[in-house]
């Protein structure tokens, strides 16, 4: 019996009716499918998204297909919501609400046929998760588009979806669910399984651009000197270009006016302003946020002349914009409460400068950390506020406050990494520190802020750091010693930045601190720093040798701790071994009231008394602060770290910030060892990691020695030759198949010579006499040169110490005599040593010229014999190349 034929509701003889009639009316929804992309496109352009949209009406094939699939449409053309379609695609569901929110604004929405799909999932189900809109556009025009009448009466889908669930359903939902294959179970449960990856990578994509977005809207990026000239051109250049576009135009003068700020160029930015203020704008806060800007400028233009006009005026702006935020719609404040945040908090710490304004300041404080208390910088200054509003109470304030401090300060420092404002952001964790009693962290956040201030690269606004100052002047009656630290640092530090030669309005402040102040510091000047306390034989012993070099021969003034324990009490046990032949003097900073357990060495040549009680990093800026006063530059000055503490680690980072050459003998232990691992300092420009090797020391303190070379100019004479000589010989060397032509540009004529290589030169020709010098040699002028052969005259020996394990595995120190021609060999490598470190480089297992990385930095008793030659042939050649210009050694 034949299968009786399934009865169909609709005629097929309608519709193919239907059909023809779709043909002839396909050409509207052409149209509209071009409309509505138009209007899309448009869209995402004026909500500032990155998208795309594309529209189509649907194919007659399509058409055909879904009618007589489905059987039920006696009116297709009408009862179809989606014979045009359209998509608009963004990259995260806060994007997909804000264009949802523009569609619902713009359209006619057939509410019982628009449907978010994500609804129609369950809590454990991934899938399809588009939201669609059945839409009739009926305003004349959208974005200024034109509508014509006859769209009025037709409908169109919108599909709206994020990035990741447009490739869920390009890709996965449409070729697994509309094909007429029967897929696999376990097809279907791994495409269920790329779901759950797609949202969730949907979700942490958007957390993590909401959380930029924010960092955007809340902090301004610290402004490098390199980058300001050209923002400043660019800037000037777009603000031109979008005369039309009032809103872009506001947005890119807000920027340049930071970076007119960040310069303190508050006149220039108030011009650019100004004719800001009078133009239209669609985006309400913008409007907020433009004359806010302006008012601040007004305020800042002032001064602390708090009775001026401009100081008046910018106030009275800012009170109006503050009050006209609460008047916003709920949707318009709801949508920039964190850049409303910022406003209050920036306009807190404007008017904590203004000791009358406690009031207002701790108002508005309140008001940015209540919208965002995640913030750290929003609640260092809430703490600030509470604890200036009632010193009395300050130390009862911080102890209520005193945990979120502490869980803040990682956060802080994130932020400082990826590049916020430093100064600011320094000065709040310095802040945090002093409320927690913590010197070595506060003075540690303050050596950051100097480091910003003169590594040349980031543009300084000297009114930051005035306010600061200030600010630390109030704080003193909170914590005496750590305000008064930071605020000597901060006027070391902007006083070096006004320029040494200056006399600025810093350097008055630091004069107050000055000591020596009849008796000129003798150049060169070295530091010693490290442990003051007792130490083990083993250390004692290797460190004095340490120190016995640092004075060989050196002329100068030399500054240590002043005691008679640790590396202060080696520095003066060694100046006493020495009787007579010394040509330095040794003096040192202590505090007027030292703890009863310290006593001073005797053999010190002057001590200067610190107004302070207790060693603190106080006694090491007020030891900075002479200097400076005494017209010493940081950068003329070589401070040695050997070993140390808390105090020690301080010192280290305070000189290295104001500019002096740090060199820290590796791995000689405590603050050394853990200094030589910190990220934020390891890498610094001015840090010398030193081989466990004296002499390298000896060759580091006396590069700017006086020599005879040297001082009758014949360094420069002889430099060239000795460069000739040994291009010569190494171009013998040279074989054109195998050998890397980079290695040989040190081989260039004298004249091709890098400059730096010619200075490399000229060092270690100068270095000549000081080398020979201490295997008793000395060089004069001779009309006929003797040649003295070093190598075979030289009869003496010299102590060489070396550092073994023992079966326990403990150091223990070995005694090898070497000859005089071997030491001459180990002094030229140390002087090698010493220039390289000078010059930025490092020791590196592998040579990296990039890195200014080198595994020849290191001590002569660990080279290899092939690496020794090569400081054997220039000792070896020294009485030859001497008497080229007529002086011979004898």
């Amino acid at each position: 019996m034949a299968e009786q034929k399934k009865e169909r509701k609709i005629p097929i003889e309608d519709q193919v009716r239907f059909i023809e009639e779709y043909k002839i009316r396909k050409e509207d929804f052409d149209e509209m499918a071009v409309l509505l992309e138009r209007i899309l496109k448009n869209a995402i352009s004026e909500l500032k998204l990155m998208g795309f949209a594309t529209a189509r009406a649907k194919t007659v094939e399509s058409f055909s297909n879904k009618i007589i699939l489905k059987d039920k449409y006696r009116e297709p053309i009408k009862e179809m919501t989606d014979l045009c379609g359209a998509r608009i695609v963004v990259h995260f569901k806060s994007q997909v609400d804000r264009v949802c929110k523009f569609i619902t604004q713009n359209f006619k929405i057939d509410e019982p046929n628009s449907l978010d799909q994500r609804s129609k999932l369950m809590v454990s189900e991934f899938g399809y998760r588009s939201i669609h809109f059945i839409v009739t556009p009926e305003k004349d025009s959208i974005l200024g588009e034109k509508i014509d009448k006859k769209f009025n009466q037709m409908k169109a889908e919108i599909q709206v979806r994020t990035l990741a669930e447009h490739i869920w359903a390009d890709i996965s939902h449409d070729r697994i669910y509309k094909t007429e294959l029967k897929i696999p179970d376990d097809w279907k449960r791994e495409a269920a399984q790329l779901s759950a990856i797609l949202e969730n990578a949907d979700k942490k994509f958007a957390g993590m651009a909401s959380e930029i977005d924010s960092l955007a809207t809340v902090y301004e990026l610290q402004c490098e000197k390199d980058k300001a000239e050209i923002d400043v051109l660019k800037l000037q250049t777009v603000i031109s270009a979008l005369c039309d576009d009032n809103d872009d135009c506001v947005r890119n003068c807000l920027r340049l006016s930071a970076v007119y700020r960040s310069m303190d160029n508050f006149g220039e930015a108030l011009i650019l302003l100004a004719p800001m203020l009078t133009r239209p704008l669609k985006n309400k806060f913008l409007k907020l946020k433009l004359r806010f800007e302006y008012g601040l400028l007004l305020v800042k233009s002032g001064g602390n002349d708090f009775e001026s006009e401009d100081y008046a005026n910018g106030t009275r702006i800012i009170d109006e914009v503050l009050k006209e935020f609460d008047q916003l719609d709920d949707q318009a404040r709801k949508g920039n409460e964190e850049g409303f945040s910022y406003l209050c908090y920036r306009a807190g710490k404007l008017f904590q400068r203004n000791s009358g304004e406690k009031s207002r300041v701790k108002d508005l404080l309140i008001k940015a950390y209540n919208i965002m208390p995640e913030n750290p910088l929003y609640l260092v200054a809430l703490v600030e506020s509470h604890v200036l509003d009632n010193l009395n109470s300050a130390e009862y304030n911080i102890s209520l406050f005193r945990t979120n401090l502490i869980c803040a300060i990682p956060k802080h420092k994130q932020l400082i990494g990826i590049g916020i404002n430093r100064l600011p952001a320094f000065f709040a964790l310095g802040h945090s520190y002093l409320f927690l009693n913590d010197e070595a962290q506060c003075i540690n956040s303050y050596a950051n802020a100097a480091e910003t201030i003169l590594c040349g690269k980031y543009v300084i606004s000297p009114s930051s750091v005035d306010a600061e100052l200030a600010f630390l002047t109030r704080l003193k009656n909170i914590n005496p010693l750590l305000a008064e630290e930071a605020k000597l640092y901060l006027n070391l530090a902007m006083h070096l930045y006004s320029g040494i030669d200056k006399e600025s309005k810093y350097k008055k402040s630091i004069c107050k601190y000055r000591i020596n102040k009849g008796k000129k510091f003798q150049p060169q000047i070295v530091i010693i720093a490290g442990g003051a306390s007792e130490m083990d034989k083993l250390k004692v012993n290797q460190y004095k040798r340490y120190i016995e070099e640092i004075m060989h021969g050196f002329k100068g003034t030399i500054i240590s701790g002043g005691t008679d324990v640790g590396i202060p009490g080696l520095a003066g046990d060694v100046k006493a071994s020495m009787g007579d032949t010394i040509s330095f003097e040794l003096n040192a900073y202590l505090p007027k009231e030292p703890p009863l357990e310290d006593r001073k060495s005797r053999h010190y040549d002057n001590f200067f008394e610190t107004p302070s009680k207790g060693f603190t990093a106080f006694d090491v800026l007020v030891c900075w602060a002479d200097l400076v006063c005494n017209g010493v530059n940081p950068s003329d000055v070589i401070l040695i770290g050997i070993d140390g503490g808390r105090i020690a680690a301080m010192e280290y980072k305070i000189a290295l910030s104001l500019g002096a050459k740090t060199a820290l003998v590796a791995y000689s232990g405590r603050a050394v060892s853990e200094f030589v691992k910190d990220e934020t300092w390891k890498k610094h420009r001015n840090l010398l990691i030193l081989p466990n090797d004296p002499f390298t020391l000896w060759a580091l303190v006396n590069q700017a020695a006086e020599t005879t070379l040297k001082k009758e100019g014949k360094a420069v004479i002889l430099a060239p030759i000795v460069h000739d000589y040994y291009r010569k010989m190494q171009l013998k060397k040279f074989k054109s198949d195998n050998e890397d032509i980079n290695k040989y540009k040190v081989l260039m004529p004298w004249e091709n010579l890098n400059p730096m290589l010619q200075a490399s030169n000229i060092k270690q020709v100068e270095f000549f006499e000081l080398i020979l010098n201490r295997v008793g040699l000395k060089i004069r002028k001779s009309e006929n040169p003797v040649l003295f052969d070093i190598e075979a005259s030289l009869s003496g020996t010299f102590k060489y110490y070396t550092e073994e394990k023992s079966n326990n595995s403990e150091l223990k120190e070995e005694e090898t005599k070497v000859s005089d021609f071997q030491m001459l060999a180990i002094l030229e490598h140390a002087r090698w040593n010493a220039e390289r470190l000078l010059d930025g480089w490092k020791y590196g297992s592998e040579k990296d010229i990039t890195l200014r990385l080198n595994p020849c930095i290191k001590s002569w008793r660990d080279l290899d014999d092939e690496t020794k030659e090569y400081d054997y042939d220039p000792v070896r050649n020294i009485p030859m190349l001497l008497a080229k210009i007529g002086y011979e050694v004898y």
